[in-house]
């Protein structure tokens, strides 16, 4: 059977342009709750709420979406049948990437985890900016009780100069428990890699379809995620793209959430 988990990254545009006036970087929040709205909606419609929504944490927001409106959305996505996640950015974009930096990523993910508990709202799985990740953050996760990971993509390697940013070369393609020793290998980890499936932001929906059609002809279950950002909900035309991509897929697979990807596997 083939299984899809609806993944957003709470992100903007500007965040990524280190071009750009500070200023004019940082995020605005009447557009983004427009955005979170959408998005909302949208999973409501079409997939009885089931959709993960990644909260944006970095050293530019660091608790911009913690504020009382968007604490607001993040319970009526779990009303609703959906879960949030933890999306740290810990990054300069264009300058720094500190994803391999143990004490700064510990404070990132700890910091948004626990302010999200004390709003009674329980994170379900992280995904890296840039879906970047290393293994010394595999015990944090575990740490705050989050047990799914969504920085996969199979194949991905990304450089900043000489940095590697993120390395997924080698990586399965289906869900598979993560090894302390090393994020692309199955291990002994409590972390669960739910890897990159479709990134609708990237495909044409000719290619969407017919990667649909050749993960539905594998054997056995198939749990991959697919991608979308918020600022991509701020555009009719991206809005309806997505939109008809999960209608594709409703075709060839089912729609689950958070929860009962770990059941599923458990």
């Amino acid at each position: 059977m083939q299984y899809f988990v609806f993944t957003v990254d709470g992100d903007w545009e500007e965040y990524y342009d280190h071009t750009l006036p500070e200023e004019i970087r940082k995020p605005d929040k009447k557009r983004l709750l427009s955005w979170f709205d959408h998005e909302i909606r949208l999973a409501s419609e079409l997939l009885n709420g089931r959709f993960l929504h990644f909260v944006h944490t970095s050293p530019r927001a660091r608790d911009f979406f913690l504020q009382p409106e968007f604490i607001s959305q993040w319970k009526e996505v779990v009303k609703r049948g959906g879960s949030i996640g933890i999306h740290c950015h810990e990054d300069d974009p264009g300058h720094a990437y500190y994803c391999d930096d143990q004490e700064k990523m510990k404070k990132a993910v700890g910091f948004l985890a626990e302010e999200l508990s004390k709003k009674g709202l329980k994170p379900a799985a992280y995904r890296g900016g840039y879906l970047a990740f290393s293994p010394k953050t595999i015990p944090i996760l575990e740490e705050n009780g989050v047990f799914l990971d969504f920085s996969c993509e199979p194949g991905r390697y990304l450089f900043h100069g000489e940095l590697l940013v993120s390395d997924w070369r080698g990586a399965p393609d289906n869900y598979y428990r993560m090894s302390y020793e090393d994020h692309r290998r199955s291990g002994k980890s409590r972390v669960l890699e739910i890897p990159l499936g479709i990134y609708i932001e990237t495909n044409s929906l000719w290619r969407i379809w017919g990667k649909a059609r050749k993960l539905k002809k594998r054997k056995g279950d198939i749990i991959v995620s697919v991608l979308a950002h918020s600022y991509d909900f701020g555009s009719f035309l991206k809005r309806l793209k997505i939109k008809l991509a999960l209608l594709i897929l409703k075709r060839y697979g089912r729609f689950i959430n958070a929860r009962e990807a770990l059941e599923k596997v458990s």
